[in-house]
């Protein structure tokens, strides 16, 4: 993986490359501060919690919850160099499978899950 290049890539994505739906925003607006470390990790590898690539979320529930079972990240470079971890009880690995990334350059796809977060909408 090569976080320089990850990095520039996030770059260039605005708030238009991110979905707007209401469990998007719900998303994007909580992530950081709810999952710091886990930001803070994916930040190392180049990547910004608060633009993902796919989200699944399911809920939200009778308490006002909603659980995203997979939030997911494109990183560039080689799935060679890059190892399965877990952060606050989150898993983080390579995706199995994920929307078409449209990304000629070498790269794969990340996924972080579960991400527990309050419904805000």
């Amino acid at each position: 993986m090569n976080a320089e290049k990850t990095k520039a890539y996030y770059k260039t994505l605005t708030s238009d490359d991110i979905c707007s739906c209401a469990y998007c925003r719900n998303y994007v607006g909580q992530i950081r501060s709810a999952y710091p470390l886990v930001a803070d990790w994916l930040k190392n590898i180049g990547a910004d919690i608060e633009k993902p690539f796919e989200l699944c979320p399911v809920g939200p529930d009778d308490a006002g919850n909603i659980t995203y079972w997979g939030a997911q990240y494109v990183l560039l470079g080689s799935r060679a160099d890059f190892r399965r971890t877990k952060i606050d009880d989150v898993d983080i690995d390579i995706a199995e499978s994920h929307p078409c990334t449209e990304i000629e350059e070498e790269h794969f796809v990340i996924e972080i899950c579960p991400i527990y977060l309050k419904w805000l909408e």
